[in-house]
């Protein structure tokens, strides 16, 4: 998706912001395609983590560590949603292993990764959309900044 938006774009070179527009949706670079590393990180954060006791997760047989914490979505004055979960385990997640958005170098029409390097979006507070939790529209933007020129003072391998 970010290599044909910066073809569209007719880019040669430049750098290419990433950015989610949430508070559990993170931006990672890293290895993706193996699932067995994927499978590791997943038990990694749900152990490293633990889920709100009263969380739609908790209650449908979870297996991970769990414990109390004191955040509702319907405290925020600034939420207009109808929403029961309790997922402040999802929003420390995208903390500790996302970033809102990555910045990158893009050289010859592509963005510039390593050998094994993929851009993925994690998002942490999947939503089966059951009860009172909706399933929500998520939003990513892929910003462009041309340059003229780049001069690439070193490139070691």
């Amino acid at each position: 998706l970010v290599n044909d938006t910066i073809k569209q774009a007719e880019v040669e070179s430049g750098v290419v912001l990433i950015n989610t527009k949430h508070t559990t949706l993170g931006v990672v670079v890293n290895e993706i395609a193996e699932p067995n590393l994927l499978k590791d990180i997943l038990k990694h954060t749900l152990a490293t983590v633990h889920e709100d006791k009263r969380s739609y997760r908790a209650s449908k047989g979870w297996e991970h560590p769990m414990t109390d914490y004191t955040h509702r979505c319907q405290d925020n004055p600034l939420c207009d949603e109808i929403d029961e979960d309790y997922n402040a385990a999802c929003h420390i997640r995208a903390l500790t292993f996302s970033h809102p958005s990555v910045t990158l170098p893009v050289q010859d029409g592509k963005v510039t990764l390593g050998k094994y390097q993929q851009i993925a979006l994690l998002e942490f507070d999947g939503r089966d959309g059951s009860g009172k939790n909706p399933i929500r529209q998520r939003t990513v933007q892929i910003w462009i900044y041309p340059v003229e020129e780049v001069t690439l003072l070193k490139d070691t391998k």
